[in-house]
């Protein structure tokens, strides 16, 4: 079995993914490794390493890259002159700061009938492209609860940079219980936190409705409305969840029914401008 070099793998990974990263965009250290894991350079023997093996991999790939700014755990692409001659203050521009920590200054864009008609248009279009994949295997796994989750996470991250609200998977949630955003403020990020969407109220539905040939965009939009809400807990507080699935006694409207009955407490992740 040919042995791979982490080192190596994730300095080639950054290589290959900043030839098409804007200057002045700004990824955190989990961002890439959660990047890395998914690409095809993350090979199972590194899965037998350490827990921090690939984030300090990575961290020195950026280095070694040597296209980035770097400040505590984020990296920000440096931005070319014409002639391609590096900027003189390789610093980090005063507007950006990392962790995110819930700035009103940036959620205030926000506006959640734009962002569910944003995913409801795309994920129509693209779940109509997938229900005519020919193999039958490949089709079914894009039509799964697996496959549209990933969907729904990517067109989420797509729309949070487009608007220049993207400071991190965590800074997409519409809710985050107080110990998961002092986690945020402390810096203890990777291995505390959890990022739950309830995607069972709602993804079996459009996968069996597109397989009978019936979805609409306005269907998904009416799903997504009503339950498509993202909360960061710790991972003590999801231990705490009772089940991924809703008890009996649920209301069939109430999409944070399992935390409230487990008594986790959550706040707003921003601020909505409704105008």
């Amino acid at each position: 079995m040919k042995k791979f070099s982490l080192n190596e793998e994730t300095l080639r990974f950054i290589l290959d993914f900043e030839k098409n990263v804007p200057g002045g965009a700004v990824f955190t250290n989990t961002d890439l490794v959660e990047r890395f894991k998914q690409s095809t350079f993350h090979h199972k023997e590194f899965e037998t390493y350490i827990p921090t093996a690939i984030n300090k991999a990575i961290w020195y790939a950026i280095k070694r890259s040597d296209n980035w700014n770097m400040k505590r755990g984020a990296y920000q692409k440096r931005k070319y002159s014409s002639s391609g001659t590096k900027p003189t203050v390789p610093a980090f521009e005063a507007e950006i700061n990392v962790p995110v920590r819930n700035k009103e200054t940036s959620s205030s864009a926000f506006n959640r009938e734009e962002y569910i008609r944003h995913l409801s248009k795309n994920l129509f279009e693209v779940l109509m492209l997938k229900r005519d994949i020919s193999d039958d295997f490949l089709r079914k796994y894009h039509l799964s609860s697996k496959g549209i989750g990933d969907d729904l996470y990517f067109l989420t991250e797509s729309y949070f940079r487009q608007k220049g609200l993207y400071k991190g998977k965590h800074s997409m949630s519409d809710y985050i219980t107080p110990n998961a955003k002092k986690a945020i403020e402390s810096g203890n990020i990777s291995k505390n936190l959890i990022y739950m969407i309830p995607k069972n109220l709602y993804i079996k539905q459009i996968s069996e409705i597109i397989l009978a040939g019936q979805l609409t965009e306005e269907f998904i939009y009416e799903l997504l409305i009503k339950y498509y809400f993202v909360c960061t807990v710790t991972k003590e507080e999801d231990n705490n969840l009772p089940s991924i699935k809703m008890a009996k006694d649920w209301d069939g409207v109430n999409p944070f029914f399992r935390y409230e009955k487990a008594g986790i407490h959550f706040v707003s992740n921003r601020k909505e401008n409704v105008e």
